[in-house]
């Protein structure tokens, strides 16, 4: 079975990086790697699998849009990294099994159990270290709505209210089987979702979005959280231990 790891920078993100740890494991890094600095790792004897992708191709505002269109403070690349991660990393990895990732910002702590052996070992097609709220509130003010409409259209009868339930994965630490996110149906919502003109302007997360894909079309009981790990989110200040967050 194929992994492939994304450690994920949360801007000026143009270079796919990967590397095969074994027969059946893939480690990737989203991130702006300078041609010397690529050189240099390529150099190093631990990496003589690795490989780097161009995505600058798919990291770029769209067509018609400028900075001046852009609300609140967010930077570009945080927002086209949001975009890279709830559509076209599932292009990027479509070849494997399983993604994990791990963003730049997060430290892990300790982990008492492989998150890719577990997530086999039950069946399950997404698990995070955790699930939260979308605290954004320009995302559930445009979202939500949009997203609740999606849904009516796909499950006229069923499912619109959980959609949006503010029950997300939080992204920056997951495992998943990419087959569910090729998905036909998935790949419709994704894609929408990220053709819409206020995803780059109001700076809708992949958090959201990926949480009500698995709202809408995910098994339930094989979504879960990753049990007995903890890690280290910098960004956020935050320590998330089995016991649940803390601040530091």
């Amino acid at each position: 079975m194929d992994v492939f790891g994304i450690h994920a920078k949360p801007s000026h993100a143009n270079t796919l990086h990967s590397k095969r740890f074994n027969s059946n494991h893939t480690f990737g890094t989203a991130a702006n790697i300078p041609a010397e600095h690529q050189s240099y790792i390529l150099a190093q004897e631990l990496n003589a699998d690795v490989r780097f992708v161009d995505i600058s191709a798919v990291f770029r505002l769209p067509a018609g849009l400028t900075k001046r269109d852009l609300m609140e403070t967010w930077s570009v690349g945080y927002r086209l990294m949001c975009r890279f991660h709830a559509y076209y990393v599932w292009h990027y990895a479509e070849q494997f099994d399983l993604v994990m990732r791990l963003d730049e910002d997060c430290s892990l702590i300790s982990v008492t159990f492989d998150p890719i052996e577990s997530l086999c070992a039950a069946g399950g097609q997404f698990a995070a270290a955790a699930f939260v709220s979308e605290s954004h509130d320009l995302t559930n003010q445009t979202l939500a709505p949009w997203a609740t409409r999606y849904a009516a259209t796909v499950f006229p009868r069923t499912r619109t209210a959980r959609a949006y339930n503010q029950v997300f994965p939080y992204t920056n630490l997951y495992v998943t089987r990419t087959a569910f996110w090729r998905q036909p149906e998935v790949q419709r919502f994704l894609y929408a979702t990220i053709s819409e003109r206020d995803f780059i302007c109001l700076r809708w997360g992949d958090l959201p979005v990926l949480g009500v894909a698995l709202n809408m079309f995910a098994t339930p009981d094989r979504v879960y959280r990753i049990p007995h790990i903890s890690y280290r989110h910098a960004s956020h200040n935050l320590t998330l231990a089995p016991a649940g967050w803390h601040g530091l």
